[in-house]
């Protein structure tokens, strides 16, 4: 259940890029031993920032504490759950990504689709 804290965004700051690619809002999917963990993504420019949220399939919100732009469009993120650190990197390929969210408890695949 902890992946259910995973994908809570709220970016601070983009480093090397403008965002822009990442603005709007993603259908995403984990995939864990436990089952299929699935929400929403919405990310939006405020103030000359990237800043988002995840709103998980069971209502939960929650947030990044880092993004970093890294090349061939592929983003590095950190989510701390208050009990472990999360560290997710995707790659951005037009209207979807794909990668892997990395914690204590292992490897996981995560895909998303963007809806807009």
């Amino acid at each position: 259940m902890f992946l259910l804290f995973l994908l809570g965004i709220s970016f601070y700051s983009l480093a090397g890029q403008d965002g822009k690619d990442i603005l709007g809002t993603w259908k995403y999917k984990v995939e864990t031993d436990q089952g299929d963990i699935t929400g929403t993504l919405v990310f939006q420019d405020k103030e000359g920032a990237v800043a988002g949220e995840v709103r998980t399939d069971d209502g939960q919100i929650l947030s990044f504490s880092k993004i970093e732009w890294k090349e061939d469009n592929a983003v590095y993120m950190e989510l701390d759950t208050g009990y472990e650190l999360m560290e997710i990197t995707v790659t951005l390929d037009g209207s979807s990504f794909a990668g892997t969210v990395e914690s204590q408890s292992g490897s996981f695949p995560l895909t998303g689709e963007k809806t807009e």
